[in-house]
């Protein structure tokens, strides 16, 4: 499959980001993965109008397989060419205020690319497989575009609380999968941020449809990997579903996993 540009091309998008001299910098890669809330349910309607306009720099791989200027939201599904990532409710996710706060310190130009799937369990993100799935689909975006591989972002687990087994063997099963990640893109130190999942539902009815949420997030925080952290999103404002964030909770998680990924990088990681 091959990727088309519009809007700003590549050079206009690395002119963008401010290269001072000497050959232009390739854009750094950032993989958006996880489930509902890395693709995003905060309300369009609460963006300001400054986040509503491309940001200067940053760019996206749209699910049609278009590179453009990054707007919300960037996993839409118009166009979807590998349909095993639509998400038709995709809205306001982390990515993009993450992607804003990047380049506004570091002046390199960004291309986001969105993996996730709303709904996803950690086991349809088995290794392998092809462009029907979803690990072989993000592997195959990623190697598609020019640019220097930078860095995950991962937001998953809520749908793993639902079944004491899969909540028991997350841990192992989110270490493996990164493992295979850096392996896959032959990048052995690639920075690899998670947020962890939010607070617990407290409604009943939550209650008991998500008996391993505490055990999920025990695997999240204790999970020990170079070249990963995992970034809290404790206290937090959810939607009433207490599943997904408020866009402003969005605003806050892309920024902090900005923070996040510059001290991983200034420890050497992905570098």
């Amino acid at each position: 499959m091959s990727w088309r540009i519009a809007g700003l091309g590549l050079a206009a998008l690395i002119g963008a980001a401010g290269s001072a001299g000497g050959a232009a910098p390739l854009p750094d890669i950032y993989v958006l993965a996880g489930q509902s809330n890395m693709s995003g349910r905060g309300a369009l309607a609460d963006l300001t109008e400054p986040e509503r306009a491309p940001v200067p720099g940053v760019m996206m791989l749209g699910n049609d397989g278009i590179i453009r200027p990054a707007v919300e939201p960037i996993d839409s599904a118009q166009g979807q060419q590998d349909m095993v990532s639509a998400d038709r409710l995709a809205a306001v996710g982390p990515g993009l205020f993450f992607a804003r706060a990047l380049i506004a310190r570091q002046r390199r130009p960004i291309i986001l690319i969105p993996c996730a799937k709303g709904g996803s369990a950690i086991g349809r993100w088995r290794p392998g497989g092809d462009r029907t799935t979803l690990y072989g689909s993000c592997l195959a975006r990623v190697r598609s575009v020019r640019g220097r591989l930078a860095g995950i972002l991962w937001y998953q687990g809520e749908s793993d609380t639902e079944n004491m087994a899969t909540a028991t063997g997350y841990g192992a099963a989110l270490a493996d999968l990164v493992g295979h990640f850096r392996r896959g893109l032959g990048r052995t130190d690639l920075p690899f941020l998670f947020a962890q999942i939010a607070d617990q539902p407290a409604a009943p009815a939550h209650v008991a449809r998500y008996p391993g949420w505490a055990m999920v997030q025990a695997a999240q925080r204790d999970l020990k990997l170079r070249c990963a952290y995992m970034v809290p999103t404790g206290g937090l404002v959810r939607q009433a579903d207490e599943l997904h964030l408020v866009t402003d909770a969005q605003r806050r998680l892309g920024m902090a996993m900005a923070r996040a990924m510059m001290a991983l990088q200034a420890d050497g990681c992905g570098r």
